[in-house]
């Protein structure tokens, strides 16, 4: 009898909690990255999970072109698999933030300048997402064609404990999106940068009237919040395929992720990320894999009909 619970808990952990909890740790960093952007700008960026595509395939050439080379061979001939990829994790984190401050400036600006919410240039906010996921999908198709690429990152053997085994790439995965996590914390919580990000999201107004540059911040929050989805991409690249259509439903179950959460809560969508990633291997494994992409919008209609504003969102009253 003790040993059929011992090997339950096992095929539970193998099965259900390991992959669970690695998935939810890259939707958790997609929803901290739509998040960070609607808690700021106050529109949802809906080609976000364009960024996630891009990052992973900025990793992948990267790996690739360093791990092709005769040099980091005779450099690092017993490590030469990971540090390529952490390298192409950095390529990945740098690329997608300088290109997210770009296309901010470029094409979001001149419409958060004419207002939001529903206003026309709120409307065309919400467009110019659509429209630019479209664009990047097509860029990405010109550059690396439509056939997917397998991410072979040499990142090592599974680690094996009492029966338990957690591939490297998940462990990766969990460390990778705990530091991202915490480093988001302490930026916005410690550093004078990150403190006058959580001040124009607060009040653009008032942070222009105290000195605060907001445009400037602006673009440094959507910069973040695309490098994280790089860093997200180049993640889950190694253990899915890398294809230019992966960012939509990445996309969607952020975004489930985050209204699970709480829309607007950085608590939220970490927490969101997780349950959403549990609940999907819980049914994939108990009821259909084929059908696993259902179950994150199942578990969204569940905890909106029992609780509206998500896990930690809180509920506003506004006058007619």
């Amino acid at each position: 009898m003790l040993m059929d619970f011992l090997n339950g808990i096992t095929l539970i952990t193998n099965y259900i909690l390991i992959p669970g909890l690695t998935y939810g740790s890259q939707l958790a960093l997609g929803a901290l990255g739509i998040t960070i952007i609607y808690t700021v700008l106050r529109f949802s960026n809906f080609s976000h999970g364009e960024f996630f595509m891009l990052g992973a395939f900025t990793g992948l050439t990267i790996y690739n072109f360093i791990v092709d080379g005769e040099l980091i061979y005779k450099i690092f001939p017993e490590a030469y698999g990971w540090i390529g990829y952490v390298i192409g994790l950095f390529f990945a984190f740098i690329a997608m933030g300088l290109f997210g401050v770009l296309v901010e400036r470029l094409f979001f600006r001149p419409l958060t300048r004419k207002g939001g919410g529903y206003t026309v240039a709120g409307m065309g906010i919400i467009i110019c997402g659509f429209g630019m996921s479209v664009v990047l999908q097509n860029l990405a198709y010109v550059i690396w064609k439509p056939s997917p690429h397998a991410f072979n990152a040499e990142l090592g053997m599974p680690i094996n404990i009492a029966g338990l085994t957690l591939p490297m790439t998940y462990l990766w995965m969990l460390v990778t999106g705990f530091v991202v996590s915490a480093a988001l914390y302490l930026f916005l919580n410690k550093t004078k940068m990150g403190l006058g990000i959580r001040a124009v999201a607060h009040s653009k107004d008032i942070s222009n009237l105290v000195g605060i540059n907001v445009p400037l911040y602006i673009s440094i929050t959507f910069g973040i919040a695309c490098a994280i989805a790089g860093v997200a991409g180049t993640l889950v690249g190694p253990t899915y395929q890398v294809v230019i259509y992966m960012g939509y439903i990445i996309l969607l179950k952020a975004f489930a992720s985050a209204v699970v959460g709480g829309f607007g809560s950085l608590p939220g969508a970490i927490v969101g990320g997780f349950t959403v990633g549990l609940f999907e291997t819980m049914g994939s494994y108990y009821i259909s894999g084929s059908h696993k992409d259902a179950f994150a919008f199942i578990l969204m209609i569940i905890v909106l009909l029992i609780k509206p504003t998500g896990f930690f969102g809180v509920s506003v009253k506004m006058k007619a």
